[in-house]
């Protein structure tokens, strides 16, 4: 029942940035925009820059990575970073994206570090936090894993996504006493499919996969695919689910950018070089 690798938070979607930016609102790249693969029951902290703009050419650029990321293609969304990073300097959500693929290739430490260099341009940012949460979670290393998404929810304690991470840490242990009253501590109706999928983990674990399926079918008919993709990787990599194979796509060719002065979505980094 041990995870091989759970999904990782990267916060992406094709509609995530507008494409006409001069005249839009920077904002961070948080889970609680409609159309992101990645929403928690709660908005994420405030960004800690507001009021600037994306230069379209960085758009297409980011763009580009959710696109690869979302069919798994490491390198194709390696060179799509690249692309953005020469725009403007690496950004919280390059850098966590550059830390998810490392973890999704088992290289934990350099995952780590790249999630942690996201935090310091952004120490509320969602997505870097789950990350760094999840390694030890990956690693089979229950308790430790627990203890960091404890302290999240201390913080946010609506967050029902980290309230299924802190059940299926007890679920993996075979802690089904303590399992249980997680689920119990999850809301009802709530705002994700974590009760649905806490209660379709409970079943999978105890072999009673027709019933698990009857759940996640009402979270599918109850929240659609996108908002149930964060908790389906995880019984994917569990095993208890099948990944249906996703066909790599061809990069779409983009439209000539309009001239508009990069501004930096957070405090840039020192290494990073930045061209018009």
């Amino acid at each position: 029942m041990t995870p091989h690798r759970l999904a990782l938070t990267v916060l992406f979607a094709a509609s995530a940035l507008p494409h006409l930016a001069a005249e839009d609102s920077l904002k961070s790249f948080t889970p609680d925009k409609p159309g992101l693969r990645f929403v928690p029951s709660t908005p994420a902290p405030p960004s800690t820059t507001r009021g600037k703009t994306y230069p379209p050419a960085y758009v297409q650029a980011v763009n580009e990575v959710f696109r690869a990321f979302r069919t798994r293609d490491w390198e194709r969304t390696l060179a799509a970073l690249e692309k953005a990073d020469k725009i403007l300097p690496p950004t919280p959500m390059t850098l966590n994206t550059r830390g998810a693929i490392q973890i999704e290739l088992r290289n934990f430490e350099e995952g780590a570090r790249l999630c942690e260099e996201a935090l310091k341009l952004d120490p509320k940012f969602y997505a870097a936090r789950i990350n760094l949460a999840e390694i030890p979670l990956v690693q089979g290393k229950y308790a430790e894993s627990r203890r960091m998404f404890e302290k999240f929810l201390r913080d946010n304690p609506k967050d029902e996504l980290v309230r299924f991470r802190i059940f299926l840490t007890l679920l993996l242990e075979k802690n089904y006493d303590d399992a249980r009253r997680a689920i119990d501590q999850i809301p009802f109706p709530g705002d994700t499919p974590s009760y649905y999928y806490a209660n379709a983990g409970w079943e999978f674990a105890h072999e009673n996969a027709d019933e698990a399926k009857k759940w996640l079918g009402r979270a599918d008919w109850t929240f659609g695919p996108d908002k149930c993709a964060m908790f389906a990787d995880s019984f994917y990599e569990i095993g208890w689910m099948k990944r249906a194979e996703v066909k790599k796509e061809e990069p779409a060719p983009q439209p000539a950018p309009s001239a508009t002065a990069p501004l930096s979505l957070a405090p840039p980094a020192a290494s990073a070089s930045q061209q018009p």
